[in-house]
This record gives C-alpha cells, structure tokens and sequence, in this order.
C-alpha cells in the first residue's frame, strides 16, 4: 500500500521582512515590522498612512506585481524541495487581487484607451487565474493548475485541496500556494469599512483599532511521502490535518461567540487524528480588528478547553495579506515545526481580556508537543485551518473512492429559472440555435426574500437564486439535505469588472475618503458565492473558482474533490456570469477567451453529495459521477470508462470535442451542446454539466462525456445513469 502521508519537501516566501524564508524567519523571531508608511501608490483622503509592503522584488519581466512575487516564492518553494521540474507537479493558487495594482487605473479609462502593447500587457494580468498562468510560463508545464478564492482563507484553501489531490491518488507532487499584491481597491475598500488602523496594528492588544494591510506570497510543496523518501527527501513537517468551512453569518462581520470558528479547529484536529492536548502552539489569523480577535480568542478557549496552548499573530510584523495569508503563516507554521522556536506577537502590549489566550510576547523555545495548528478567517465567514507535525515512520492510507452523485440541477437562461431535470435537459439541442428563447422572461431572483438579499448585487443575488433552486430540486422526494457541511463553490471569468470599475473611478475621481462601503465586500471574487452560503445556512467552504471559459467546469471539478478528500460532505456547484461590456470587448479577446455574439447574463447550479447520504434520505440521484479529470493541455478525456450503447457527448458550443478527443473510442458518439435558449456566456459549461445529468436522469443516455476547455487546459467529466452504474 502507498503511503500518502502528505510531506512538506520545500518552503518560499516573500513578505515585508524579506524576500525568502531565511530572511523573513530571522526578522521575524526577531520581532522586527516590515510595516511603514504606504510608499507604493498615493492615495489621498485614505483612513491610514501604513501599510506592509515587499522591498526588493527579485522577479524581472513580470507584469504583475501578485505575479513576481508568486514567482518569486514558487521558485524557492521548488529549489527547496530539490525539484527541477514541474510538468508532474499539480498547481493550486489562492489569492483575491491578482493584477489589480496594474489594472485598476486602466479600468476607469478603458472607453476612451489607446489598447497599447503595454496596456494589453497589463489588462492580461486581470483575471484571478492569471498568477497560476504566469507561473506556468516561467517555471513550466504543470500537470494541472487550479485557482481558488475564499477571501482571507485563500491560501488555506489552496494547501487542503492540494493535500486532497494527494490523498485521493490525483498528484504525487503539489505546489500549493497564495499571493496578493497591495493595491488602491482593497486599500480604499477596508478604509471604507473603518477597519484599517490608522498606526500600526496591534492584535489583540486592548486599544486596538484595525487591520494594516499587506501582501506577499508563499508556496509549499506537497508530497506524497514514500516518494520524497525514495529520492532521499527529509520533510520539513507533514501537513497531518485540514478543514475548511463557513459561519453563514456576515459578509463581512465574524460570528462573535466563535462558535463555527471553533468547529473548524477542532475538524482539522479530528482529520489528523489528534486531540487538542497534542498541540503545542496556534499561529492565529490575529488581524487586529476588534470583532476578529475577540472571536478568534474564543474559538482557540472553547476548542482547547483547559488547555492553555501558547498563541501568536505575524500581521503586527507583516500586516494582512489576504489571499495570501494562510500560505504564508503557514510556512511559518512548518518553520515552528522544524525549529521548536516560537514567534512573538508584536505590537501587543496590553491583552484584551477579551482574547485571553497565551499569548506569545517574545519568541521562545516550544517547550510542549511540536504540532502546530494554523488558522486562517475572511469575508464572507468562511474560515480554514491546517494542522502540522514532525514526519514520522507511520504510514497513511489512500482515501477510499468516492462514489459521488448528482442530486439537484437548476440554471439561470435568458431571464428565467429552469429547474430539475425535466426543464433542464429541454436546453440542449444537437446543433446550436435550434431552439427559441423562452416566453416572457421574468426576473429569476424575484422569488428571494428582500430583506435577506438587500446587501447583495447582481451577482449575490444570482447565486443565491440557482445555488437556492437546486437544494430545492436536490430535496424533491426526500428528506432534505444537510446543510451544515454543505460547500458552495461558483467560478468567475472574470470577476466584478464593472463593479470595480465603478468604485475606482468614484476613489479616483472623488478620495478614498468616499469610497462605498456598500459595494467593496461585493468585488471580493468570492461574495457572490458567499452571499448565496450566508443565505441558505451552508456551513462547508464557500469558494469562488477563476478559469476564464471553464469557470463552472473549474467549480465542479473542486467540488468532486473537496468530497472525495472528505473536506465537506456535500457540494453546491457551478458558476454565475453577469453581462460586462468590458469582459466581453476587452477582457475576452485580449486572453483568447470566446468572444461572445449576443452576450447574456447566466447561472447555474449542481448539488453533489456522496451516493450513501442520498439513499440515506431516500433521494434517487439524477446521475452518478463516475469520472472526472481537469488538465492543462487537450487530453482531460484521456482515461474516460469507454463509451457504451446509448452514451452521448455534451459540450458547450466554444469546446471543439473533436480536438479532445483525437484517438479516443468516444470521437464517434453522438454530440449535443447547449441550445439557444441557454443563453451566450463564458459559463455555458455549467448549464451543459446540469443538462447532462437531466439527460441521464430523464433516460435520454445510459452516460455523458461532458467536455470543456479553455486556453491550454481542459476538463472532462463521465455522468451516468444510476441502474447502470457498475
């Protein structure tokens, strides 16, 4: 049996203390700040003058500022590990910003812009997934790459789904990782929110008054034990335990008892095996902010109980670098691990009574079991925690398969709501355009409660209509589903363009003092999932999943692999796209992503969970999941269980299946795409995945090959019918 004991082999940084782990390691147990007065942008009317910022980029030829220093950090990661190349190493990225420092001026200016070779260079780093593809063009071919976004959570995100990949037999190697760079939107937009402190912060000191942002990058590389010991590979530490999940409270405010933080902690422990005796130190979230720590303070109290395990937040040194938060403290992590030396929290002077923990205030010795635990928290409640430990001899065991099923399908086309199986297999047609629009459109969200989605945009409220239906489909004729582990995963092409668009151009045109603290929460690329988790009570992670043109195909695919990794039981997928004039005539052409003939506003939504859950409520699922793959290159069907009498090809109408399917005994089947009345937008791959299982369900196919692509990756999925599942 392989052992998939999940090793970290290699670590790299890039913080305001330094441009690699030795240095930003020696700074900080020194207790030195990387915080100074903001010299990268100006920016007047701002609530604060300080901010954490990187010195001394070393990455040349680099548009993006994100992206040098992923590069930057990813390169030492890989060094460390002794690995010189990448094409059998998965990828997955977690940030927020990507290349919004270099982009955000632009947008405000784009109607009347000459698109110079150097202003296309720069609107390419926009999208979210453009860090994990400029990372693929220095360092080289990865066998896949996937972009995650969770808010503050990111990095976190990115080392559970990694460890998942691992455990689950996907990749033997992979680097997993989160970067953000400062910029005006996030600067002005936590100004907006009165979180920003105008010193200094201070976590969990009693004067306290806010969060200094940040930014950075760091990368770990994971690997399967028994192949790191075989090319004579010492661990760092091993990655024994991970959990995400959210609070289904606030957008933007931390439920204030700690209760579901608290649930998270005690997960991540409950996945390694370990109780919280065995743990000798938590590198804290800590932002500073008087509701985070407060809460944070009594999520570590009620999870550990009476024991007092020491505590410490590097954001007094390094400030808050959102996406890429959880990576970096979790560097820190593995580096508490290897040298039993624990870091200080500075700028604390005075404890809240509030937040009584051990506090770290020097940097000492671990004097107590080496386990560290890591926790990561953000907008939209969602939260993380990943738990580390010395490698021992032991030996850990392959997950066992997954038998995972489709449940509730619903999508959003052309104005309308299309729910459950026997509406939504009406949307594929065997050529494109054969089908009319529906008969008088009607506004899909109307049907949500006012109140509850007052805060949201467009978007949120799209989401939360499609993610809504299909629960609601998922619980026709059955007990209803638990939502207390359920995830909600939606891809993004692009993000908010619009949006963003709109708040820089009203900071620009007026001082971040007038910045909307309305709108910034709703430009986080994951707030639309977000709001949909806040408002049906789903407490598993909540994440957005950026991949141009195969945003849903991204999502879902995350999905399958957040169940199978046993990170949640449960998963509500796809993606929502709004109409964006800039997507559509800038963004879309410059990256090679289908232009679009009449674009519109779409939406869809598939509930997976694991077959036993379904038979256990006495749900008959509408198709079993029986394969699924995501590549960068053309080959993602390659594998695929072989076609049989009456199996059938989906794909949305952008995907050329006859280039994915050169050489394979599908090439031959039947091929269906989405209809006209699906609508034409980047996320179509969403709406051909729920059609295909409504094909399956309604006995139109014995199984499905669902295809997609995007530029130089694709994905694959194999539905089927349930009696004929083998």
């Amino acid at each position: 049996m392989s052992d998939v004991a999940v090793w970290i082999t290699g670590c790299g940084m890039v913080t305001p203390l330094g441009g690699d782990v030795p240095s930003s390691m020696a700074r900080l147990y020194a207790g030195e700040r990387g915080i100074r007065e903001l010299s990268l942008f100006q920016l007047p009317g701002a609530r604060s003058r300080f901010a954490a910022e990187v010195v001394g980029l070393t990455e040349s030829g680099v548009a993006a500022r994100t992206d040098a220093m992923a590069v930057q950090a990813a390169r030492e990661a890989l060094a460390d590990a002794g690995l010189a190349e990448t094409d059998r190493v998965a990828l997955v990225v977690g940030g927020t910003t990507a290349g919004m420092f270099e982009t955000e001026e632009l947008l405000t200016q784009l109607a009347d812009a000459d698109l110079s070779e150097s202003v296309q260079v720069r609107l390419r780093t926009h999208p979210l997934s453009s860090t994990a593809d400029r990372l693929q063009e220095v360092l080289g071919r990865f066998l896949l790459t996937r972009t995650v976004c969770c808010a503050c959570t990111s990095g976190a995100a990115a080392l559970a789904l990694g460890a998942s990949w691992i455990r689950e037999g996907r990749a033997d190697v992979v680097l997993a990782g989160g970067a953000d760079a400062l910029c005006r939107l996030t600067y002005s937009g936590f100004g907006s929110l009165a979180v920003l402190d105008p010193s200094p912060c201070r976590p969990f000191d009693k004067t306290r008054a806010g969060l200094t942002l940040g930014e950075g990058a760091a990368f770990l590389v994971l690997e399967r034990a028994d192949l790191a010991r075989a090319r004579g590979k010492v661990a760092v530490a091993e990655l024994v335990g991970y959990a995400l999940g959210g609070e289904a409270h606030h957008i933007t405010n931390p439920e204030p008892s700690g209760g579901a933080a608290r649930a998270i902690l005690a997960r991540s422990l409950s996945v390694a095996n370990l109780a919280p005796s065995d743990v000798g130190y938590v590198n804290a979230h800590g932002t500073a902010t008087p509701l985070n720590d407060s809460s944070e303070a009594a999520a570590i109290r009620a999870c550990f109980g009476p024991v007092r395990v020491p505590v410490s937040s590097s954001k007094g040194q390094i400030g808050h670098t959102l996406g890429a938060a959880g990576a970096i403290e979790a560097v820190i992590a593995s580096k508490v691990v290897e040298t039993r030396r624990l870091p200080p929290t500075v700028g604390l002077t005075v404890p809240d009574p509030a937040c009584d923990v051990d506090h770290v205030l020097e940097a000492r010795q671990m004097d107590r079991p080496m386990t560290v635990l890591s926790s990561s928290f953000g907008f939209g409640g969602t939260g993380g925690a990943v738990v580390l430990r010395p490698a021992d001899r032991l030996t850990r065991e392959p997950l066992a398969p997954a038998d995972i099923v489709v449940s509730g399908v619903a999508v959003v086309a052309r104005g309308r709501l299309f729910e459950g199986a026997p509406e939504i297999a009406s949307l594929l047609a065997p050529t494109r355009g054969d089908a009319d629009a529906p008969a008088e459109p009607t506004d899909p969200t109307a049907w949500l409660d006012a109140g509850k989605a007052r805060r949201m945009d467009r978007a949120g409220r799209l989401s939360a209509a499609v993610i809504g239906a299909a629960i609601r489909d998922a619980d026709v004729a059955g007990a209803p589903v638990s939502r207390e582990a359920m995830a909600a995963i939606s891809g993004t092409a692009f993000g908010n363009v619009d949006g963003s668009m709109r708040f820089m151009k009203r900071v620009i045109d007026k001082g971040a003092a007038l910045a909307s603290p309305a709108d910034f929460p709703n430009l986080v690329p994951s707030s639309p999932v977000s709001h949909a988790a806040i408002y049906w009570g789903l407490r598993g992670p909540a994440l957005a999943t950026p991949d141009l043109s195969t945003t849903a195909e991204s999502a879902t695919a995350t999905g399958l692999e957040l169940i199978a990794g046993g990170v949640c039981e449960s998963a509500v997928v796809g993606s929502v796209e709004e109409v964006s004039q800039l997507a559509e005539k800038v963004l879309a052409p410059l990256l090679g992503v289908r232009t679009l003939s009449s674009h519109s506003e779409g939406a869809s939504a598939l509930l997976l969970e694991r077959a036993s859950s379904a038979a256990e409520r006495g749900r008959k699922p509408l198709a079993r999941v029986r394969f699924w793959r995501s590549v960068r290159g053309k080959e993602a069907a390659a594998g695929a269980p072989r076609p049989g009498p009456g199996s059938k090809i989906v794909a949305e109408p952008a995907t050329n299946p006859a280039a994915l399917l050169e050489g394979s005994p599908w090439a031959q089947v039947e091929r269906l795409t989405t209809a006209s009345i699906a609508g034409d937008h980047v996320g179509l791959g969403g709406v051909a995945l729920a059609a295909a299982a409504s094909l399956v369900a309604q006995g139109g196919a014995s199984s499905v090959l669902v295809l997609g692509e995007a530029p130089d990756r694709s994905y694959a999925f194999v539905l089927e019918a349930i009696d004929e599942a083998r």
